[in-house]
């Protein structure tokens, strides 16, 4: 009975939305994630869906830019990825399509990169939204930085299945919690919670079925 009364309280809107756009991109966003996650190539026009509705809720509802430009930008890489997975996964070869991880050099330039690029977009924000009227003022620039670029590393590393891209979507999903819990959208906080956990299970669904990394031998 008490479990029954804590699923009874439970406020459900808050992880749904409390709007019909937020109901819908939480619902595609969640079942595409868990497509991704089990290497089901439905997920990437589930993530346009959820792409397509995110821009407008992140910049007229929440003023987010970075989270709008990001989610923009994002239509056209999901695009990318489902063309990417269809051909590679539909390739007749030697060479299966599996996630595999990165050299550790490769690695390396991979989080310089991630740095620079961070720091590149905060100050480019900020310089537009102080010449263009249109741009708000951005709301928590350098964690809304963090967060937009962390998931075009992390999209572009899924559509290679390279094993380095749930790092980075741990990344995303932490600092999206904090984001969207204190602008006042806590649907899309519990939303990146769950994303948070989704993450964890693709990376174990994927590890599985992972190659090893290569040797020194083998790599020569």
């Amino acid at each position: 009975m008490i479990h029954m009364n804590v699923i009874q309280d439970f406020n459900w809107l808050l992880l749904l939305g409390d709007t019909p756009l937020a109901i819908i991109a939480t619902i595609c966003a969640v079942t595409g994630v868990i497509c991704i996650a089990k290497q089901n190539i439905l997920g990437w026009p589930l993530g346009l869906i959820w792409a397509g509705i995110s821009v407008y809720l992140a910049f007229f509802s929440w003023q987010l830019v970075s989270e709008a430009i990001m989610y923009l930008s994002g239509i056209p890489i999901q695009i990318y990825c489902w063309i990417v997975w269809h051909r590679r996964g539909t390739q007749v070869d030697t060479t299966p399509f599996l996630p595999t991880w990165m050299p550790r050099k490769k690695q390396a330039f991979l989080a310089i990169a991630i740095v620079a690029s961070i720091l590149a977009w905060g100050r480019s924000i900020s310089w537009l939204a102080e010449r263009v009227l249109w741009i708000p003022e951005p709301a928590l620039l350098w964690r809304d930085s963090v967060t937009t670029v962390m998931n075009y590393y992390a999209q572009f590393l899924q559509a290679r299945k390279h094993m380095e891209n749930w790092i980075g979507w741990v990344v995303v999903n932490v600092v999206g919690i904090h984001i969207y819990w204190i602008s006042g959208a806590p649907e899309y906080a519990l939303q990146y919670a769950f994303f948070l956990f989704l993450g964890l299970y693709g990376w174990y669904q994927w590890h599985t079925h992972s190659n090893p990394r290569p040797s020194r031998l083998q790599s020569r």
